[in-house]
């Protein structure tokens, strides 16, 4: 799924408090999310964890293009789970201009969003990390080391826990392909046919150690807060 460059710095943006909580949004068919409720679902949702680090530059006026602070921002999303893909999916229909399209047009549309809507994560817990910075060199930096990896690299790197299992092990690995998704870190569901997530759990923990940034990036989502209709959506 390509996003234009536009709607990707959009991807970022903080959503104001108007917005509906996700509980809400979720309620409606995703094709009729407005782009606000969409961003929401990317940015501030159980799906979704933003972790962002600062520097402070010494004197007025100094830094890269003149920031007395350099901000590095970590966004961390589940995109195995569904709310994550439709929030992409409306996405690229909103800068399509879907809701303005002939019939035919949002079917050739649907056909071409259809692939990434209903991948098929049966078997997979699928975890995307996408960076920005307001370095450029940073930002450079954290996508070489990204794209430079593979699974035998990445395996001693990145892992997911819960109170299951301690310690999931990475079964892919695939670099960035779409600045807005990122990278794609692929771990099983299941282990020796146990799920490794359960709804009576208290947390999914995903840790990965990005040397670029000199950083162990470590990240937890609610399980909890991921019920929707006491259904454990992921």
């Amino acid at each position: 799924m390509l996003l234009r460059a536009g709607l990707i710095l959009l991807l970022f943006l903080t959503v104001g408090a108007a917005v509906p909580d996700p509980q809400q949004i979720l309620r409606k068919d995703f094709s009729s999310w407005t782009l606000a409720e969409a961003t929401r679902i990317l940015n501030r949702s159980p799906w979704a964890r933003k972790q962002t680090y600062t520097r402070v530059v010494e004197g007025v006026g100094s830094g890269i293009h003149g920031e007395k602070e350099i901000f590095n921002s970590f966004f961390v999303r589940l995109l195995s789970a569904p709310p994550i893909r439709r929030a992409y999916a409306r996405i690229q229909q909103i800068q399509n201009g879907y809701d303005e399209m002939t019939p035919a047009a949002k079917s050739r549309l649907d056909a071409d969003i259809a692939p990434g809507l209903n991948l098929d994560v049966s078997r997979w817990i699928v975890v995307t990390i996408s960076f920005r910075s307001n370095n450029p060199n940073m930002e450079l930096r954290v996508q070489r080391f990204f794209d430079s990896q593979m699974l035998e690299t990445m395996r001693d790197r990145a892992y997911l826990a819960t109170e299951s299992f301690p310690r999931v092990e990475l079964a892919a690995y695939f670099v960035p392909r779409e600045e807005a998704v990122g990278a794609k870190f692929v771990f099983p569901r299941r282990i020796d046919g146990v799920p490794v997530v359960s709804p009576d759990q208290k947390e999914i923990n995903f840790e990965v150690n990005i040397p670029s940034v000199y950083r162990r990036l470590r990240v937890n989502f609610s399980v909890s807060d991921m019920l929707v209709e006491g259904a454990l959506v992921l």
